[in-house]
């Protein structure tokens, strides 16, 4: 009898003990600003993860939005790899995992550039009268997730501010508050 009480209060103490022992951030004196930040915060909570298990490990860092992607890189072969350029590949799946969630993660989360590469090309064809109105507003909804309709016309002002961010006179920040308020003048 003394031994069940002893193991159903061995599991008890398991159960609720270890979760909250684990139950931690990283404190590396500077916020996490880059895919390498991210990659550092993995490492952090690795050995937590391999001790309390992918579910509890989610639901204890549910709040914790960087922690969310080293599930996905625990689960990948190269995590365990000893190759010298490892760190490379992790910072590579981090970043695609960003790329996939842009919207989200890197807007609210990280400080890195936040428009593509490919939007700005077509920012400068668009400008340079190299594209239509109508090619240039298809970019707009594929990088947005929004749809135009048929509007083709884009206002005098818009055009100015993406001359401006090209010239690096406004801010990307400020770009991006424009980019918004198109989408908004525009959705159907």
């Amino acid at each position: 009898m003394k031994t069940v009480i002893f193991v159903i209060g061995t599991l008890l103490f398991s159960i609720t003990a270890i979760p909250n022992t684990f139950a931690h951030e990283p404190n590396f004196g500077i916020e996490v600003e880059t895919s390498k930040d991210v990659l550092q915060v993995c490492q952090f909570f690795y050995d937590e993860y391999q001790l309390t298990g992918s579910e509890n490990f989610k639901d204890h860092h549910k709040l914790f939005v960087h922690a969310k992607i080293c599930p996905i890189l625990y689960d990948s072969i190269a995590w365990e790899s000893n190759h010298p350029q490892k760190d490379i590949v992790l910072i590579f799946m981090i970043e695609k995992k960003l790329d996939e969630n842009s919207n989200y993660l890197k807007n609210k989360h990280l400080n890195e550039k936040s428009i593509p590469k490919w939007f700005e090309k077509k920012v400068k064809l668009w400008i340079g009268y190299e594209i239509k109105n109508e090619e240039f507003l298809n970019a707009v909804e594929e990088l947005s997730n929004s749809n135009f309709g048929k509007q083709e016309e884009i206002p005098r002002w818009f055009k100015q501010t993406a001359k401006w961010y090209l010239d690096e006179t406004v801010s990307e920040k400020e770009f991006i508050a424009s980019i918004k308020h198109l989408i908004k003048s525009h959705q159907t």
